[in-house]
């Protein structure tokens, strides 16, 4: 699954990643058991995804779900329905945030290779 990236090396804003993402997402075919996905970003071991929210089109349900998957434990750590754009990029950065704090070296890790 390619991640998204710009024409000249610098990552897109938020917005962009993510709709391009939803783009994406509603161009996959249906999938008969299971929800069309699309990675939007990788940071260390997790992967940030959006995938369509089941009951699509129903007024209370979410446009689509964000997921931070561990790749290093094979699980989700977080995810979360997304009503509009400002959903969207407020899951985004708190699950890039998540995904940076676990990237970091734990103290009592270092305090022990020392």
């Amino acid at each position: 699954m390619a991640l998204m990236s710009s024409n000249d090396g610098a990552a897109p804003p938020i917005n962009v990643k993510i709709l391009r993402g939803y783009g994406k997402l509603l161009g996959l075919p249906d999938i008969a058991h299971g929800s069309r996905m699309v990675a939007l970003e990788r940071v260390g071991d997790c992967e940030i995804s959006m995938f369509e929210a089941l009951g699509a089109g129903l007024s209370e349900s979410p446009l689509f779900w964000m997921e931070l998957f561990d790749l290093s434990v094979h699980g989700s750590r977080d995810s979360r329905g997304c009503h509009n754009m400002s959903d969207a990029v407020a899951t985004f950065e708190d699950f890039a945030s998540q995904a940076r704090r676990l990237a970091e070296p734990s103290l009592c890790a270092a305090e022990t290779a020392g």
